[in-house]
């Protein structure tokens, strides 16, 4: 994945015009392991880093790929001293490149793909994440009134997004099997309508994380997915990783004690604490289908993407690999006891 030298030129020109004069010299490196936005290691004439990041070419799906609303988010952070890179400057104009982007302070770090952190001692995992939890929480506490942010306040907002996600993939040219279809329709009826609203990330998760040599975050990345929401939205994505088996996405199974990774229920207690609120587990597991059954969409809209011949990372195949596997989780979670299903 490159970007074509006629691009990154008008990509400088454009820097130059509003302030920031890159490095040309400086062929762009492609950075990060996700499936979103095309993300790239650039230099300013100072031999400064900074992170290049735009929209993927081709179909895009509805309200995916925003890198404006990233940008929006960085900058509404940035002014509460939140853990976010410094936005520099953003291209809204799609016909400068055919697609918008925008550049953003590098911040040092490691960023682990294997939730099992397998390089670091027990208490450096532990550390790692609490941080991750706390930072959740902190997030989450923030009044949204005070964020400066152009976002609908609208609540139900789990309801809705969990509708666009499913009726993208679903319809009538892809239907689901009968067990997704029965789930979907079990849960959208059981998701809030009135409940108290936060900043969401939208896909917070380990991965999207700069972590020091402290073993403390110091950045969160991706935000194109962010919103105001129901705050178990967030929280439940990453809890669900306790339930998803190792080696399927960010799974930890039934083996995050033997490999010295906390509880669910000790990751939930740190994000209470920090979130200034304690988490209802009925409707915590309400959320958990609501992320498993987001996930599974998710899964499936890369394998689309996989078909149209627009997948952005060369690991595309091997992550929709594990669409069945998210399938089975879903179906023994929503038959488990509600009481029972984050414990762990």
């Amino acid at each position: 994945m490159d970007i074509e030298k006629k691009d990154f030129i008008k990509i400088v020109n454009f820097s130059a015009l509003n302030g920031l004069h890159l490095n040309l010299n400086f062929a762009p490196k492609p950075i990060g392991i996700g499936q979103s936005n095309p993300t790239f290691l650039i230099q300013d004439n100072s031999f400064n880093l900074k992170v290049l990041r735009m929209q993927p070419s081709g179909n895009l799906v509805r309200g995916a790929h925003r890198v404006d609303r990233e940008f929006f988010v960085l900058n509404a952070l940035k002014e509460k001293q939140f853990i976010v890179p410094e936005p520099i400057l953003h291209c809204p104009d799609e016909a400068i490149i055919g697609r918008q982007f925008y550049i953003m302070e590098f911040v040092d770090g490691d960023i682990f793909a294997d939730p099992f952190i397998s390089e670091k001692s027990i208490s450096e995992k532990t550390k790692i994440y609490k941080s991750l939890a706390e930072n959740l929480g902190i997030l989450h506490s923030f009044n949204i009134d005070n964020l400066n942010l152009p976002f609908k306040k609208n609540h139900g907002f789990m309801k809705r997004n969990l509708s666009v996600w499913y009726y993208q993939i679903f319809n009538e040219n892809n239907k689901p099997d009968k067990d997704i279809e029965r789930i979907y329709e079990e849960i959208i009826k059981d998701l809030p309508d009135d409940a108290d609203l936060s900043l969401l990330h939208g896909d917070y998760k380990l991965d999207n994380v700069v972590v020091n040599k402290n073993n403390e975050c110091v950045a969160i990345l991706d935000w194109e997915l962010s919103s105001f929401g129901e705050p178990m939205a967030d929280i439940s994505f990453q809890m669900i990783n306790w339930l998803i088996p190792r080696g399927v996405l960010y799974g930890l199974g039934g083996e995050w004690e033997a490999n010295g990774i906390p509880s669910s229920e000790t990751f939930l207690k740190w994000y209470e604490e920090s979130y200034g609120r304690e988490v209802d587990v009925v409707s915590l597991r309400n959320a958990c289908i609501f992320s498993l059954i987001k996930l599974f969409c998710i899964l499936k809209g890369i394998e689309n993407r996989i078909n149209q011949g627009n997948a952005f990372s060369e690991d595309a195949n091997l992550i929709a690999q594990a669409a069945p596997a998210i399938k089975d989780v879903l179906i023994r979670a929503f038959e488990a006891n509600s009481k029972d299903l984050i414990l762990s």
